[in-house]
């Protein structure tokens, strides 16, 4: 099977997380990538875990860098950066490392697309500031949702911030060569870490520029719970529309009866009772068995499964999911493809491994594409570009709520036209039409009359669409849009797998309408599988990773990031993917299928850990914000109510400078803080003595000190903070938007910038229904009395209808 970027060579300089993972995606489907590194090796080599088979691994190198070959060389010596030059030269895609200019490549190799990941760039307010996970978590304003109000918040696990900006970056080299297939210029793709952790955050932050709400820990916003089975944790949805089917399920006809439950409001003043009396029941009940039951009854639920587990996972081995190379295992490919399936060479090589056969890289350039060399005039200047990587690609969206929303917003951004077809008895849940109007979910606190135009959830990812309904329980329907599909080039559906089967809009009928169409589904477990058929949520999704199992409190329940943390996650991987998609097809003239298991997609970021787990069998024990390698590493108590500053101390030279900024340098040489076993042995003691310090004091005014002093922190960012925040507005992460009904207002965007040909936020996400006669008559070309019949039959609306 051909690799959908096998016409590409790669050299991977880059010296953190995220350009590793960057670049082994692009090995996975096909590139020829070189792992460059110092002569004593990429610092990824020395980062924990270790394997405890093959002692001295990094399970993290390892995981980011399969499938790459190894070259060492000192770029500061003259035949080092000679021999650098020389692999630059040949390059199609370089990534670099954050202190590397990358205007020297371009003079070089003006073809090359090359990529640099930072946390916070190489200009701004923040450059200089350390940058752990904890930090970049606190300052994306995700870590305010995480937790228990009143108790520190919590900043999740591994370095998946970092994993997140890979994947951007991937995506932003992927439009790059999109525009260079147009006239034969590579240019600067930048991905900053901390922009990256901004996007993937819930979107509370275009709801507070809407109305001035700041989300708060104890909002009771999300209608789930957690219980605690014999065996594990279940999350539980429990969505006033499925109370019945909950009661029924759990064989708790007298909990439905209750008058403390009977009325929606009500039972959310007595959640915690509710859940008392689930708990008492299900304790004795096997977790996947409770699961079952209750997606049986179309309730969502997920059990909360222990990295641990999921190497015997039936559902992940049903599907094969579990690889191995050069004896060891991988996990598997984030998404699948039809034509151009991932195909791993080998594992992560040894250092120089791939020393002794760069002839074949470093020989003549691989010719550009046929597009790009007509592009190019005898003086070598390419002709206009289009001013936007993905003009003239045509997107159908039957999406919902984030995960498919996004990857078409992504899609958008780089210039695609986005067409977001929703159906009048299936509204996307996103515009919140289901439920009585929330004034804390609009302009201005007021729902207006077509509140779900207003909702701050659909309009934060729903910019730069059309909207289009068509009623797809209609033949006419139906067939307008297989109409709309022979004039596309991709359809997106994050539905249950099966829903375009049932449309007969499966992907071999499509390609009866369009043969080169590529479509992207993104089923949260897998089109195949015994949890292929289940519901799900990002909470729950995060659950099913492992991810839950390894967050929360000391001897507590499990955690989620946020409401949602997994859903961009999601549509990353989905834009990914297609943008790879078009890559392939724009080689070959093949489209091809795209499954996005956005459960297995979100392992990835969490794949040392697991691969850690695989070989000992053991967990980690949850312990709120401590982790083996740092202390302190934990949220602390500043001014305000619930208002938070993160403090880590990378080293001990970062341990002993917070010590002088608390003025108690007494604590470096005390015998219970001096060194990383010492703090760890007394953490609680150690967390105590710094709260006492930061407590009172401005969580801004703390971190400001503190990285001044080259020490990891940050204030815990809240939606006001992230609106205001004078790093985003100079990544012009914000862009004004005018919307019809919403007004004007800034709107969140995307951290992927490139260069030459960068990606924008053009409209304001559309009306319902706003584009339904732009979609007909001028890009379907139907007559005014086709349209009219259409109208008649109810197969198209600008209104839901009342059981949408």
């Amino acid at each position: 099977m051909p690799g959908a970027l096998d016409d590409l060579k790669v050299v991977d300089f880059s010296d953190n997380l995220g350009g590793q993972y960057c670049a082994r995606l692009l090995a996975d489907f096909g590139a020829e990538v070189i792992l460059v590194e110092p002569e004593a090796g990429s610092p990824i080599r020395r980062m924990p875990p270790f394997s405890v088979k093959d002692r001295g691994l990094s399970l993290r190198f390892w995981h980011l860098n399969t499938g790459k070959r190894s070259v060492s060389l000192d770029r500061e010596s003259n035949a080092g950066r000679a021999r650098l030059d020389a692999l630059l030269a040949s390059a199609d895609v370089a990534i670099l490392p954050e202190d590397f200019d990358a205007a020297e490549v371009e003079k070089i190799n003006p073809q090359c697309v090359v990529v640099t990941v930072s946390p916070f760039g190489k200009d701004g307010p923040l450059k200089d500031w350390k940058a752990p996970e904890i930090v970049l978590q606190a300052l994306s304003g995700m870590m305010n949702n995480n937790g228990e109000f009143g108790r520190e918040p919590l900043y999740g696990v591994g370095d998946r911030a970092s994993f997140a900006a890979g994947i951007a970056a991937y995506i932003g080299i992927m439009a790059a060569l999109s525009a260079r297939a147009a006239d034969g210029k590579g240019q600067a793709v930048s991905v900053d870490t901390g922009e990256t952790a901004a996007a993937m955050c819930f979107p509370y932050v275009l709801r507070h520029i809407y109305n001035g709400s700041i989300h708060r820990r104890n909002d009771q916003t999300i209608p789930a719970g957690q219980v605690k089975c014999r065996d594990g944790w279940v999350c539980i949805w429990i969505y006033n529309h499925r109370w019945h089917a909950v009661c029924t399920a759990l064989d708790l006809p007298e909990m439905e009866r209750d008058p403390r439950f009977a009325d929606p409001a009500i039972r959310r003043r007595n959640w915690e009772a509710m859940f008392a009396i689930i708990q008492e029941k299900v304790a004795d009940l096997a977790a996947e068995g409770l699961v079952e039951r209750l997606q049986q009854a179309q309730v969502i639920a997920a059990k909360a499964y222990r990295p641990s587990e999921q190497f015997g996972s039936a559902h992940l081995n049903s599907r094969n999911y579990w690889e191995s190379v050069d004896g060891r295992v991988i996990l598997g490919p984030p998404f699948r493809m039809s034509e151009t399936a991932r195909r791993v060479r080998a594992g992560a090589p040894d250092l120089d491994e791939g020393d002794s056969s760069l002839g074949d890289f470093m020989g003549h350039p691989r010719p550009l594409e046929i597009a790009a060399l007509r592009a190019l005039d005898k003086g070598g200047r390419g002709t206009a570009v289009p001013p936007l990587p993905l003009q003239g690609i045509r997107v159908i969206e039957i999406t919902t709520a984030w995960a498919g929303p996004m990857a078409g917003r992504v899609l958008g951004y780089f210039g695609a036209e986005s067409i977001h077809v929703e159906s009048p008895n299936r509204v996307n849940s996103w515009r919140l039409n289901k439920e009585k109007p929330n004034p804390v979910n609009f302009p201005g606190g007021k729902p207006g009359e077509r509140f779900f135009d207003r909702s701050f959830l659909f309009n934060s990812q729903n910019v730069n669409k059309l909207s289009c309904i068509l009623n797809l329980k209609t033949e006419e329907g139906r067939q307008t849009l297989k109409r709309l599909v022979a004039m596309a080039d991709v359809l997106i559906c994050n539905f249950r797998p099966g829903t375009l089967a049932k449309l007969g809009l499966d992907y071999d009928n499509l390609t009866r309408i369009k043969p080169d169409i590529i479509v992207a589904e993104l089923p949260a477990f897998g089109r195949q599988g015994p949890m292929s058929g289940y519901a799900a949520l990002g909470p729950t999704m995060e659950m099913a990773t492992g991810m839950s199992a390894m967050m929360g409190y000391r001897n507590g329940q499990p955690e989620n990031t946020g409401p949602s943390y997994l859903d961009p996650i999601g549509g990353f991987n989905a834009a990914a993917a297609i943008l790879t998609a078009l890559h392939y097809r724009r080689r070959t003239g093949k489209g091809q299928y795209i499954e996005v298991p956005q459960v297995e997609a979100a392992m990835q970021l969490i794949g040392a850990e697991l691969l850690l787990a695989t070989e000992t069998g053991l967990d980690p024990a949850p312990d709120g914000n401590h982790v083996a390698h740092m202390a302190p590493h934990d949220a602390f108590p500043a001014a305000g109510e619930d208002q938070w500053v993160v403090i880590a101390a990378e080293d001990e030279t970062q341990w002993r400078a917070l010590c002088r900024v608390m003025e108690r340098p007494d604590l470096a040489e005390d015998s219970r803080f001096a060194t990383l076993a010492a703090r760890r042995a007394n953490e609680d003691l150690l967390t105590g003595t710094i709260a006492d310090w930061t407590h009172g004091r401005s969580k801004h005014e703390v971190a400001r000190r503190l990285q001044e002093a080259g020490i990891a922190a940050a204030p815990v960012a809240t939606a006001a903070d992230l609106a205001g925040s004078d790093y985003l507005a100079l990544r012009g992460f914000f862009t004004e938007l005018d919307h019809p009904d919403a007004g004007r207002h800034p709107h969140p965007g995307l951290p992927i910038h490139l260069s030459r040909t960068p990606g924008t936020q053009r409209s304001a996400a559309p009306l319902f229904g706003g584009d339904n006669m732009r979609v007909l008559r001028d890009i379907l070309a139907l007559s005014a009395e086709e349209i009219d019949q259409l109208q008649a039959s109810a197969a198209t609306a600008t209104v839901p209808f009342a059981d949408g």
